[in-house]
């Protein structure tokens, strides 16, 4: 745990909201970045290089206290299948530098730096369907490790594991971030058919969310919540995380759809709208906010007016 991570949390323990970016991936496709079939957003840091530096500035810029390493779909597991195996260094590395840079030109040194590492497997082309490939159990554990050494190496300030929802690899992330030196912070997705029905795992309806929660609690993280879910149940997911945790709560939703390579950018909702959940969020013991996939530095900017 290092100065700026220690600070960041007096900030939070006195009472004041923390600020965490909105997508970065979706942000990049709006700047026109190219996304790829198989590994989406992956290929920017080497591809595009620049829009990722001034995507990272602009959410800077917009007031984030946290901003997030391009990462999500960058592990070895979306990669190597895609055969990218030779680049899965350069490309991390790259993201990584991408932020250290991004901080360094805005002046602004209290600006953390988020990992990410997902359980993502790649996509299916043309659909809203994440890949679901058989992987092994020593697979897993070294693309994860793999991820937490090269956070480590740069130095980025904690990691954050993002869409955790399929147990048997959820688990398995959570057993590596045990053993890593950076503070972590576990975002769960959900899902639910209609407001009246059980909030289950984002990837596996079959799960209910709780069942995922009583699972990440068991890690003891710095951090936990619930991200990459529509705003219409983000509350009652904060309701199901505060009864059984007692640490640092967060919630960033998505807006729109995805239909690989591309996110659809449709009925996305406005800041000020955002923000009037992200108030009741707040309200709700919520320590840090902000926004995931289809929302950008305008939304950032709109949920700073609750600090």
């Amino acid at each position: 745990m290092n100065t700026r991570y220690e600070a960041l949390l007096s900030k939070i323990h006195s009472g004041q909201m923390a600020i965490l970016d909105s997508g970065i991936s979706t942000e990049l496709e709006r700047r026109g970045a190219t996304m790829d079939d198989q590994v989406w957003s992956a290929r920017v840091s080497i591809e595009h290089f620049d829009v990722l530096v001034e995507t990272h500035q602009a959410y800077i810029d917009a007031g984030a206290d946290v901003i997030t390493v391009n990462s999500y779909a960058s592990s070895r597991l979306v990669l190597e299948p895609a055969g990218l195996a030779d680049k899965v260094r350069t490309v991390n590395m790259k993201n990584i530098e991408a932020a250290l840079l991004a901080r360094e030109r805005c002046g602004n040194q209290d600006v953390l730096i988020a990992g990410s590492v997902s359980h993502n497997l790649g996509f299916l082309t043309g659909s809203n369907q994440f890949n679901k490939r058989k992987v092994t159990r020593e697979t897993l554990f070294e693309a994860f490790n793999e991820m937490f050494s090269f956070y480590e190496e740069g130095e980025v300030d904690l990691v954050l594991l993002e869409m955790m929802s399929v147990p048997s690899r959820m688990l398995a992330l959570f057993e590596c971030a045990s053993f890593s030196r950076l503070p972590v912070w576990c975002g769960l997705s959900a899902k639910r058919s209609d407001r009246n029905a059980t909030i289950t795992g984002y990837h596996d309806e079959t799960i209910p969310f709780n069942d995922n929660i009583q699972k990440a609690i068991k890690f003891g993280f710095e951090g936990m919540g619930i991200m990459h879910s529509s705003v219409d149940l983000i509350g009652d997911a904060i309701e199901l995380i505060k009864t059984n945790y007692g640490g640092l709560i967060m919630a960033y939703p998505d807006s729109g759809y995805f239909k690989s390579p591309n996110w659809q950018f449709e009925d996305v909702i406005t800041p000020d709208h955002l923000t009037e959940f992200a108030d009741q969020w707040k309200q709700a013991g919520v320590n840090i906010i902000g926004g995931c996939c289809g929302l950008g530095p305008e939304h950032t900017a709109a949920l700073c007016n609750l600090k």
